[in-house]
């Protein structure tokens, strides 16, 4: 059986219901609050997208480091969800168990300690590909059980 995943999630699941209530409430500019420390496709572009002359894209937040966030929070005394606190420290909360997370072990770790339900029904849904990454040694450990072809060491 072949499971494929891609970037077509984030798109079907965020981007496209994002430009639909855009285009449903009459707004021309997608303002979000990604910043380029959180790393991936975050790092590339800058804080503003151009469609010739027109503005289409807004990223007030692309150049905020942590310490800058960490000192805003504080400074405003912003209420986090309990995520982001001990004994949690999630550093990110999108997609619960997404493959393409670059913190991937991390936050499955953190959930098999503190949410193991989460981490369960993660490890259900996206089976195929948490095992192929763990066949090669992509973002996932393996399991203290499992084995390759690559391990047999022969007689």
């Amino acid at each position: 059986m072949t499971f494929c995943i891609s970037d077509l999630c984030c798109q079907k699941l965020k981007k496209d219901n994002a430009h639909k209530w855009q285009e449903e409430s009459g707004r021309t500019i997608t303002m979000t609050g990604i910043r380029a420390e959180e790393g991936g496709m975050r790092t590339q572009g800058g804080c503003t997208v151009f469609d010739e002359d027109k503005l289409v894209k807004f990223h007030p937040l692309k150049v905020v480091d942590e310490n800058w966030e960490n000192e805003f929070i504080k400074r405003y005394n912003i209420k986090l969800c309990k995520l982001y606190s001990p004994p949690y420290n999630f550093k990110r909360t999108g997609c619960r168990g997404c493959p393409f997370a670059l913190d991937l072990q991390e936050q499955l770790d953190k959930m098999k300690e503190f949410l193991p339900l989460e981490e369960k029904a993660c490890e259900m849904l996206w089976e195929p590909v948490y095992s192929e990454y763990r066949r090669l040694g992509y973002r996932l450990k393996k399991k203290s059980n499992q084995i390759s072809l690559f391990d047999y060491k022969g007689e």
